[in-house]
């Protein structure tokens, strides 16, 4: 995701996302996307000037909200568009700043085999990314088509995802897990 938010020069250098999926069919995603700014202005702006880091938290929940809204999800069938409910923007140091945001949505499960779909832009990755699908009790992951590296952990119940700088991935995910 582009930031295009600020003035401040802010790359990209890590994505990273949790999933939890639970046996009623809510899915809540923990998204954040690490960044470096060399000169620790943005620091100085973010923790000095409460209006700037209040017109920041609503950019760039406004961006993933757009996002979100041009790439639904489905499934089984039916689509769902990922709702942003929470976002904050926070330091690991005063030259890497972080963006974190709480999704959710929710689709309808059945008993059996159950699909679902995430749409992505058909991108090189700028930076590596990973993310984790935690499955709920009563539900097992399958298979998984990624262009991302993946690997399945039935007995843990966790699909793990993962991409490298320069890597291709997109347009389609597509995970199928049962259900008790």
């Amino acid at each position: 995701m582009s930031n295009g938010i600020t003035d401040f020069d802010l790359t990209p250098i890590f994505a990273s996302s949790i999933i939890t999926i639970t046996a009623r069919g809510n899915f809540l995603q923990y998204l954040t996307y690490d960044y470096v700014e060399d000169t620790h202005r943005y620091y100085s702006q973010i923790k000095e000037n409460d209006e700037f880091y209040l017109s920041e938290l609503e950019a760039i929940t406004s961006n993933m909200q757009s996002f979100m809204n041009d790439l639904p999800n489905s499934i089984n069938g039916k689509i769902t568009i990922p709702q942003v409910i929470h976002t904050e923007i926070d330091f690991k140091s005063e030259y890497l700043p972080f963006f974190y945001w709480v999704l959710e949505f929710q689709g309808p499960l059945k008993s059996g085999l159950n699909t679902y779909e995430s749409a992505m832009s058909k991108e090189k990755l700028e930076y590596d990314v990973n993310s984790i699908y935690l499955f709920d009790l009563g539900l097992s992951p399958i298979s998984v088509q990624s262009s991302l590296h993946f690997e399945i952990l039935r007995k843990e119940r966790i699909v793990k995802y993962w991409g490298y700088k320069n890597e291709i991935v997109g347009p389609t995910e597509v995970l199928i897990f049962s259900k008790e």
